[in-house]
């Protein structure tokens, strides 16, 4: 099939109709020539300050964290918002010339699409689809006019590569904003905050390891599921809309989680929870002990928070999450560095999401190698519209794989890391 735009078939675009299923308004795009010399602004009074001996703590022997903090927020806004509109300009050329594409012609309308979470015109599970006929009869009686009858949400493959491309950029704008920081304020290399180089990252085990781990989680969690009868197998690589190529879909879902494991972790378990603790420890006073363990709480609960729009998240799935970022963290004092929290990040998601069919905090899907549909009546087991992280075996599977980062580690990482906070 061949393109299809608003201009072409006369009618608005079935996908912009759901646009308010979206959970946040789409943000105004800003051109080349309002962020770059934004950009080059801060970074030039970011200089200014980082030389400005008022600003300095001796306590820290660097510019004060709360100066620091401020200009990390403020450049994550500049940075990331630059990165991730020059990046979906690109995509959404490339996502026209997809098969079965519905692109509307204006950036406006493209950018209210690409905040979706869920195209209702998209029918799930596909026709033809055998399920229990006790299912059938729980949806029809308890929720007979909901989009979303068995919790999974779905786009089309041309959205997803778009939104995708906003997840590349944000991830690119992190690195900028973390290196930025890095030379001008922090006065520390990106090695002192875990994060490798691309040729260490690859050539390195840390981050198969990590894959490795994260995927086995899910792994559990999935057998768990389908053997409790919670979720039903009903098929194998399937499209969510038919005609579109399974490949390219699995790849824009394989794209938009390595911008999400590289975002994540490198300004959660990396920028934030190393500063956080140092700080703490050079103005509180506190213990290098005490200062990780109050550093890891607050990156686990702005971890937690940052997921709190999520579809279908509920107190539970929030305090999963800390559980999470509590893993999170293990995972960057144990091995050291990155490698291994960008691997188990990028494997929990991608084999959840889209290898698996399940839900990952709502994130939508456009194909899967195992289509699977929850059961309607049990959405408390196997965590609704927000997937297993929601679940009662989340906290299972954050043990599982806390104990194979030890069994790779052991607890050596864990000394050494709180030595670079005293040194």
């Amino acid at each position: 099939m061949g393109k299809k735009s608003a201009a072409v078939s006369g009618k608005k675009p079935a996908a912009a109709s759901a646009s308010k299923e979206a959970n946040s308004e789409p943000a105004e795009e800003l051109g080349l020539g309002t962020t770059l010399p934004l950009m080059a602004a801060l970074c030039g009074l970011a200089w200014g300050v980082g030389e400005f001996e008022v600003m300095h703590s001796a306590a820290e022997g660097r510019c004060n964290f709360l100066v620091r903090l401020l200009f990390y927020i403020l450049l994550d806004g500049v940075f990331a918002r630059s990165a991730a509109n020059l990046f979906v300009m690109a995509a959404r050329v490339l996502a026209r010339a997809l098969p079965g594409a519905i692109v509307p012609d204006s950036a406006a309308a493209c950018a209210a699409e690409e905040s979706m979470q869920h195209d209702p015109s998209l029918a799930w599970p596909l026709p033809g689809t055998e399920l229990p006929p006790q299912w059938v009869k729980t949806v029809a009686a308890t929720n007979p006019k909901r989009k979303q009858p068995f919790f999974l949400n779905h786009v089309r493959g041309s959205l997803r590569l778009r939104q995708a491309a906003l997840r590349l950029g944000a991830a690119v704008g992190t690195i900028l904003q973390v290196g930025t920081m890095s030379v001008l304020l922090d006065q520390r290399s990106l090695r002192a905050i875990g994060l490798p180089t691309p040729l260490e990252l690859f050539a390195g085990r840390d981050l198969y390891l990590g894959l490795l781990t994260g995927a086995t989680c899910v792994l559990f969690l999935f057998v768990a599921e389908v053997a409790l009868g919670w979720v039903k197998i009903v098929g194998y690589c399937e499209t969510v809309t038919p005609g579109e190529w399974l490949s390219l879909n699995l790849l824009w879902d394989t794209l938009f989680h390595i911008g999400v494991a590289i975002n994540e972790e490198v300004s959660m378990r990396g920028w934030m929870l190393l500063n956080v603790a140092h700080a703490l420890i050079a103005h509180v006073g506190v213990s290098a002990e005490s200062g990780c363990g109050l550093s890891v709480a607050m990156q686990s609960a702005l971890f937690a928070l940052a997921h709190l729009n999520s579809p279908g998240a509920t107190f539970i799935g929030l305090v999963n999450l800390m559980i999470g970022g509590v893993a999170g963290a293990l995972n960057v004092f144990l091995s050291g560095g990155l490698g291994f929290a960008l691997g188990w990040h990028f494997g929990w998601n991608i084999l959840m999401g889209h290898l698996l069919g399940l839900s990952t905090s709502g994130i939508p899907m456009s194909s899967k190698l195992v289509s699977i549909v929850p059961d309607p009546s049990k959405a408390a087991l196997h965590g609704g519209r927000f997937g297993p992280e929601q679940s009662p075996l989340a906290p299972l599977a954050y043990l599982l794989g806390c104990a194979m980062l030890w069994h790779f580690y052991g607890w050596t990482g864990l000394e050494e890391w709180r030595a670079s906070l005293l040194a």
